[in-house]
């Protein structure tokens, strides 16, 4: 479907969506790019291509979310944009809004290898059942596969969820495969890695010397790959991220 059905499709369901911080139309296409739209900002798309450490082969892209103030013509932090649902109904339609914009803009962009997008964990706490499967409906007319996209989960948020397992079982039946942000910021939970089975762990900064050997041995040990963020200094990580792509102006 050609990427401008794609947004008109996409608008005419956000119709029927809840929440009274949503727009009629969310989605807007521009030449090769598309913007989203929430209680006044414009939110946009950023890649990091994910690169293997010894090859440098390219192994996917992660999605980073941008933010401009349409009033005041400033930039915000994705942390401005998540605090303003005023229930868990609304913030499922957001955290959803923003995976699908991401993956328009990652089809729109014509970009390679997997898509690794991160998922809010108040987003996991607010679904009880059936994660990945709304999201799935999503990507399907957009002709991407559960296969095709990575889950990153952030622990230091999720772990006090009582369904997380649940979740994490959901989200692998389905096709999706799972990574971890930041592992390490807090005291590392292996137990719990071990029972996520994830595709790939990311190395939080905090991890240095003996603990990151310890971490990647382990990380290893599981069948994952280990991924430095472009501020952690772990040489020996399987896979790093890149620099940005360019990003383009508004619509």
């Amino acid at each position: 479907m050609p990427l401008t059905e794609l947004v008109r499709h996409l608008n005419h369901q956000a119709r029927h969506q809840p929440g009274s911080l949503r727009v009629p139309q969310p989605f807007a296409s521009g030449e090769r790019q598309v913007w989203a739209r929430f209680a006044g900002l414009q939110l946009g798309s950023r890649f990091l291509p994910i690169l293997e450490r010894r090859s440098g082969r390219l192994h996917g892209h992660r999605a980073s979310l941008e933010i401009l103030h349409l009033e005041r013509g400033t930039r915000l932090e994705p942390e401005a944009l998540f605090v303003l649902p005023s229930d868990d109904e609304e913030f499922i339609y957001l955290d959803r809004l923003v995976r699908t914009l991401h993956a328009l803009n990652y089809l729109s962009q014509g970009l390679q290898g997997n898509l690794l997008l991160q998922v809010h964990p108040r987003h996991v706490q607010s679904v009880p059942d059936s994660h990945g499967l709304a999201f799935e409906e999503i990507l399907r007319p957009c002709g991407l596969l559960p296969t095709r996209i990575t889950l990153e989960l952030d622990l230091d948020g999720v772990e006090a969820v009582p369904h997380l397992l649940r979740a994490a079982r959901n989200y692998h039946r389905r096709g999706y495969r799972i990574a971890v942000h930041r592992f390490g910021r807090v005291a590392p939970d292996y137990p719990l890695l071990a029972q996520l089975q994830p595709w790939i762990v990311g190395l939080d900064s905090r991890l240095a010397g003996a603990p990151l050997a310890e971490a990647q041995a382990r990380i290893q040990a599981q069948g994952a790959l280990s991924l430095a963020y472009r501020e952690t200094a772990a040489a020996s990580s399987d896979l790093f991220l890149g620099a940005p792509h360019p990003a383009e102006g508004p619509p």
